[in-house]
């Protein structure tokens, strides 16, 4: 939510790079939607929430994996034409649009089959009877073929993709540096450490995405191809997926500088706000920070 406020209010923010990383950020938020109702059913130990919840969570979820796998693939395409085409092409509103709609309609589109086949199941034992959230694929449906798609089309050939281009970024970005004239150095190595940065940055989104989200698709494959997979294991990787969501924003302050300070910015007319309001409260009048405010912004 920081990175969407940051870019949304900061006009100069607004680049290609940072448009998709707020997509990044809209994903992220939808998958972490899914937090009460998983929680809910830990701690009922059944489905409670009815057939139509129980179909919108997961479709949800899926269009937010897939939504995000998607939208680092293009980071990655950004960067990658960036660099490595400097001058001969760049990525703009136009193609952005594009690039979006498309990122957004395949992944409303292909999750359509496990929302359709997604119902309300029970067991029954000997004490007791649970409801739970479960698949019934219908009849003639190859959910193992399907599955199998997903996650070679969503998650094995972007990841692939992707490290390529970063590894095609970092090469060029080394070659450029070494190669640069005396006279040019102390500026071109200060743009090329910028994209350096960049790089770690969403390298490290990368890999913690696979990190965190690859016990969920393994799971669900032999899920599918065996059938023996327990509620917990499904919950565990469930709930290591969700942490992905949390990790972004702390990467994009380390790394990203521009957004770390207007992060900064946010926390601090927040923390003003409650100063203001405490000393309304109170009673007492707030100090004039007018004039001093324009005399160090004049100075920047």
């Amino acid at each position: 939510m920081q990175v969407l406020i940051a870019v949304l209010g900061n006009k100069k923010l607004r680049t290609v790079t940072n448009v998709l990383i707020c997509n990044l950020s809209v994903a992220d938020i939808l998958f972490a939607l899914g937090i009460p109702f998983i929680a809910i059913t830990r701690l009922t130990e059944h489905w409670i929430l009815g057939d139509v919840v129980c179909k919108v969570v997961t479709y949800v979820q899926f269009i937010s994996g897939v939504c995000s796998i998607l939208t680092m693939t293009m980071i990655s395409v950004d960067r990658f034409t960036r660099v490595c085409y400097v001058g001969k092409f760049k990525m703009r509103s136009r193609e952005l649009n594009v690039s979006l709609t498309v990122i957004w309609i395949t992944s409303m589109s292909f999750p359509i089959p496990v929302v359709i086949s997604q119902t309300l199941k029970t067991i029954t034992t000997e004490t007791e009877e649970f409801t739970f959230c479960g698949v019934k694929w219908f009849d003639g449906f190859h959910p193992e073929l399907f599955i199998s798609f997903m996650v070679s089309i969503f998650f094995v050939i972007p990841l692939v993709i992707t490290s390529c281009l970063y590894l095609k970024i970092w090469l060029t970005v080394r070659g450029t540096s070494s190669k640069l004239p005396v006279t040019m150095e102390a500026r071109k190595k200060k743009s090329a450490d910028k994209e350096v940065r960049m790089v770690k940055m969403f390298l490290c989104i990368v890999i913690l995405f696979v990190v965190m989200w690859l016990p969920f698709f393994v799971l669900s494959f032999l899920g599918v191809h065996y059938r023996q997979i327990t509620s917990t294991q499904l919950t565990s990787t469930l709930i290591l997926a969700l942490a992905n969501t949390c990790q972004n924003p702390v990467i994009y302050g380390f790394f990203n500088y521009r957004l770390r300070d207007e992060f900064k910015a946010i926390l601090d007319t927040v923390c003003c706000k409650k100063r203001s309001s405490a000393y309304a409260t109170n009673g007492v009048e707030l100090p004039s920070t007018g004039s001093r405010s324009r005399n160090n912004s004049s100075t920047i």
